[in-house]
């Protein structure tokens, strides 16, 4: 009996000890915003920010189980913790942050590096990690440059010529931003869950960028039908399919589509999914093809550009 007593002794201690280390290196985390004091408009910004989370309706929306799951711990994070350091959030970190290989800094180096240099330079709102092989960048910034180069490259596609572009699904707006430093001017409407949508718009606030988005929330209320560009980066493929169905129909015929993807999520299969959203699009010349460098699981991009 004293045996087992002691075991459970050492067993508390230790849980103690690991709880201890999380809540050190959570104040080491918030310590580096903290030192520095915060500006009239980073507090004008985190207060509309946290305001609007308190707005909204906390009942479940039209999302699977497991991004209902992560839509509760965004708002815990958002209401509790200060949002200038929201890119080390466990949640942030757990769906959106992108681990890159190289190989992705080296494909934007050989494309056009005077482009992409300038586009993936970071303003560190958030508080991002310095991508070590490239300190003027993080690593999601460059993550989401290799994901839009595949399309971009593949066509030619000069971003500032665009008129309308659609994401379903925009992450914290990365990739809103990243359209913006390629010379977007137009109309850039980003689909998504109202807590997502709020936290994209504090980083776009907190980037300058407050002007030619839209931020949808519901199907019902989409009506950007047919935009030059539709970009949908392991978002769609996690959304139920009659949610991706009811999108889709309202989406129309963008011109050009960047679609990134596993192969399996909650028991979808979105290789079989994917085949035949091409094969429903005969007017589409398509490109679908393995991220190779990604070895966790099977992960593919679909690009596409619809015939003149």
């Amino acid at each position: 009996m004293k045996i087992i007593n002691k075991l459970k002794n050492k067993l508390i201690a230790f849980d103690r000890k690991v709880k201890l280390s999380k809540t050190v290196k959570n104040e080491l985390i918030n310590w580096q915003t903290i030192l520095r004091t915060e500006t009239p408009m980073e507090k004008i910004n985190r207060t509309e920010l946290v305001n609007s989370i308190k707005l909204l309706d906390n009942k479940i929306g039209k999302c699977t189980n497991s991004w209902d799951e992560y839509r509760q711990r965004f708002r815990f994070c958002i209401l509790k913790n200060d949002p200038r350091n929201f890119l080390r959030w466990d949640p942030v970190i757990e769906t959106m942050y992108a681990g890159i290989n190289k190989c992705e800094l080296d494909y934007l180096m050989d494309a056009d590096w005077s482009k992409w240099s300038k586009a993936i330079k970071e303003t560190w709102v958030g508080n991002p990690s310095k991508y070590k092989y490239y300190k003027y960048s993080s690593s999601n910034f460059i993550n989401m440059a290799y994901n839009l180069a595949q399309l971009v490259e593949h066509y030619g596609i000069n971003i500032g010529k665009l008129d309308k572009i659609v994401e379903f699904g925009g992450g914290y707006g990365c990739m809103a931003k990243l359209a913006n430093n390629l010379g977007f001017q137009g109309t850039y409407t980003i689909f998504d869950i109202p807590e997502l949508l709020s936290l994209q718009k504090y980083y776009l606030n907190s980037n300058n960028l407050n002007s030619g988005f839209n931020f949808v929330e519901t199907a019902e209320k989409f009506n950007d039908s047919d935009p030059d560009m539709f970009i949908a980066t392991w978002s769609l493929s996690e959304s139920p399919t009659s949610l991706r169905e009811e999108f889709l129909n309202k989406l129309g015929k963008p011109k050009y589509i960047l679609i990134a993807y596993q192969s399996q999520f909650d028991s979808i299969d979105n290789v079989v999914y994917f085949k035949k959203y091409r094969e429903k699009r005969p007017d589409y010349v398509w490109a679908n093809y393995e991220i190779t460098h990604l070895n966790k699981s099977k992960n593919y991009y679909l690009i596409g550009k619809k015939f003149l």
